[in-house]
């Protein structure tokens, strides 16, 4: 989680120079114009200094000292000095002895102040370390000096003198074993502070961005800031925060640890972030999306949606989005409630499932037009989303969106019918049947189609034999749309008991081979296109919990692993869980719940830039699809662009033109599915 603070947060200015956090937990910055501390969730200036406050470090004692040019003092104004030379850095060594560089002296801390022990040689020093036993060592550009002897005096290795790597030689940090991290504009060095070093070359974990700071945290924790972002290594693990959803800007110029290293401050020029590593266990995190839904996310009488924000700081800004896919949405949430109430048996769950199941049955009752699906309503008046394809139709009250697709219906068969075996009462159980076999008896009826309230058909609501299996127009649906029309007719068979859908149901297998449909119903497409993907493991949901003929699901089940397959490499918990709920494969269900931690607290789309990042892998092949290329992996979701499951999980970059915070869907749907099929725990 991360809270950003600038100017408007009491920060003197949002160039942020250097940070720290005192003895008692309190966060510090330096800024260009003076210093100011954190302190009921605002900074407050400091009266120090008024100029740039280039430096600071907390000692071992306590003492939280700042630099601004040549001064220097500690926090409570006590310890004042005067040096020669402006301040570059602060650094103790594992045996607790203090020093101090300018760009003139090196000092040590004695007796309570600092006094002069080596001069630099005109080195254009940009950091250092005091480590191990008292060794030094100087980041200076061009060079690592280290001072040794028992008369101090200063020994270069650059390139020129050794096989260090050619390279601008700007931070350095050690260890109590003498190990040495050295950032550089061509990555990190690990130096053995004598003659071998290890790069990217020869650890891949090592980045080769251009590394600016370097910070060894009290928890173990290695920072190195980037000119493109944070990295934190920790153990065995790494993550990188980048701009502009972690960060206000690329460039790191500052970084402070607190809290074990649950807490870490990062300073950009454009102010500074903090962000919290909150421990909680998968159940916490669920009720947390599931509270900020409720707080964020629902509009009317129980729509969920993303809510356009206008300040990503506050987001009780704006107002949540009437979109063209309400129906669709609205499934995965009631699917999502209807598990949690199943698996756990709380009120509020099925409360909410029940007010989401009413409101998904107006979409359908409100178009006068039996079986018709509405894409969503608004209230007149009510500012929203509008397309050029599709007409608003006057309901009284309200206004109904046509030209319906297939996805909103796949949102009201998956949804709809797991609420009816799991959450229904009989009225609902009622209600529910007549609504669902009343969009099947439309499509029947009007050649396998939906057809709109001016009597054309929509654009996507097409589940025709002739163009499924014989139109090349629609091969990209000849799986996926077979799937959907047989789930649909089974879920009505299921609910209503009526021979015609089950008769239905049945020729389409045998004269129309859709159950053989299913078997190949995902196009490969290099991994562009992922609305596909969602429809069709959402409705094989009902198709599988009613067909129980083993022939059939056979196929069904065939078709389903040949999908996994080919999305293995996305790692989504939303069709790792499903396909682990359906079959006895383990279905990666360690790397669903990976997954499911590593996703954002704040579900927000952003600006997020990573093919600024030289490690990336890129794939090229989706240009064939007449897409721009993207990456051979998905990142981890902590990384990459904020996205539902309908989109694309390869892409690298993300630029939308307004802030949206999505609904908690992307969690609280896989999440309580495997909950409720117990292959997740708590």
């Amino acid at each position: 989680m991360r809270c950003r603070y600038d100017c408007r947060d009491g920060l003197p200015s949002c160039n942020i120079l250097s940070a720290a956090v005192d003895k008692d937990g309190r966060a510090w910055v330096g800024t260009d114009c003076g210093a100011a501390y954190f302190e009921n969730e605002r900074f407050v200036p400091s009266s120090l200094f008024d100029g740039a406050v280039q430096a600071m470090y907390t000692d071992r004692q306590g003492n939280l000292w700042l630099a601004c040019g040549n001064l220097i003092c500690t926090s409570d104004g006590e310890n004042k000095q005067e040096l020669e030379g402006n301040v570059v850095a602060f650094s103790q060594d594992h045996a607790g002895r203090l020093r101090l560089i300018t760009d003139k002296f090196l000092y040590r801390f004695e007796n309570g102040g600092f006094i002069k022990w080596y001069w630099t040689e005109n080195a254009n020093v940009l950091d250092m370390c005091a480590f191990a036993d008292g060794e030094i060592f100087v980041a200076a550009e061009n060079s690592i000096k280290t001072a040794l002897g028992k008369r101090l005096r200063w020994f270069n290795v650059s390139p020129e003198t050794s096989k260090f790597p050619d390279s601008r030689i700007q931070a350095v940090a050690g260890d109590k074993f003498g190990l040495v991290w050295i950032g550089t504009d061509k990555g990190l060095v690990v130096y053995d502070a004598r003659c071998d070093y290890v790069t990217k070359k020869n650890v891949k974990a090592l980045t080769s961005y251009n590394v600016k700071k370097i910070l060894f945290g009290a928890s173990g924790k290695r920072y190195v800031g980037t000119d493109i972002g944070l990295m934190i290594y920790d153990g065995a693990t790494r993550h990188f925060y980048g701009a502009e959803y972690w960060l206000p800007d690329n460039e790191v110029t500052a970084i402070a640890e607190t809290d074990g290293g649950n807490t870490v401050w990062v300073g950009t020029k454009k102010g500074v972030v903090c962000i919290n590593t909150v421990m909680m266990t998968l159940e916490e995190k669920a009720d947390f999306y599931q509270d900020y839904n409720e707080k964020y996310n629902v509009r009317d009488i129980g729509f969920v949606a993303q809510r356009v924000v206008l300040d990503d700081r506050d987001l009780s800004t704006g107002a949540v989005s009437i979109t063209d896919n309400d129906g669709l949405r609205l499934g995965a949430f009631i699917l999502a409630m209807s598990y949690k109430y199943a698996a756990t048996g709380d009120e509020e769950a099925l409360r909410l499932a029940r007010r989401s199941m009413k409101a998904m049955l107006m979409l359908i009752n409100i178009t006068g037009v039996p079986g018709l699906v509405a894409r969503c309503v608004r209230r007149k008046g009510d500012k929203a989303y509008c397309s050029n394809m599709s007409k608003w139709y006057d309901a009284g009250e309200y206004e109904w969106l046509g030209n319906v697709s297939s996805d909103e219906v796949v949102g009201h068969f998956s949804g709809l019918s797991v609420y009816y075996d799991l959450c229904a009462d009989e009225d609902e159980k009622q209600a529910i049947s007549k609504a669902l076999c009343a969009v099947v008896d439309h499509i029947l009826e009007n050649d396998y189609k939906l057809r709109d309230a001016d009597g054309k058909y929509t654009r996507w609501g097409n589940w025709n034999p002739d163009d499924i299996n014989r139109n090349p127009d629609w091969s990209g649906e000849h799986g996926t749309n077979a799937l959907e029309l047989l789930a649909f007719l089974k879920t009505a068979y299921h609910m209503s008991g009526d021979e015609k859908y089950n008769a239905e149901y049945v020729r389409l297998i045998r004269e129309e081979h859709y159950a053989m449909n299913t078997m190949h119903c995902k196009v490969k497409d290099a991994h562009t296109c992922h609305i596909d993907d969602n429809l069709c493991f959402l409705i094989f949901i009902p198709l599988l919990n009613y067909e129980t003929d083993p022939d059939l699901r056979y196929a069904y089940l065939t078709g389903m692993r040949e999908h996994w397959e080919y999305e293995r490499i996305e790692r989504n918990p939303f069709l790792n869980i499903i396909y682990g709920a359906f079959t006895d494969e383990c279905a990666d269900i360690d790397i669903a719940v990976r997954s499911l931690k590593e996703m954002p607290l704040v579900y927000m789309k952003m600006k997020v830039l990573n093919s600024l990042r030289n490690d990336m892998v890129w794939d090229y092949s989706t240009e064939e699809f007449g897409e721009p290329p993207q990456l051979k992996e998905p990142l981890p979701y902590d990384e990459k662009p904020v996205v539902r499951y309908t989109r694309n999980h390869f892409l690298a970059d993300s630029t939308p033109s307004k802030f949206s915070l999505l609904e908690g869907n992307s969690y609280l749907l896989p999440y309580w599915m495997g909950r409720y099929y117990g292959i997740i725990g708590e």
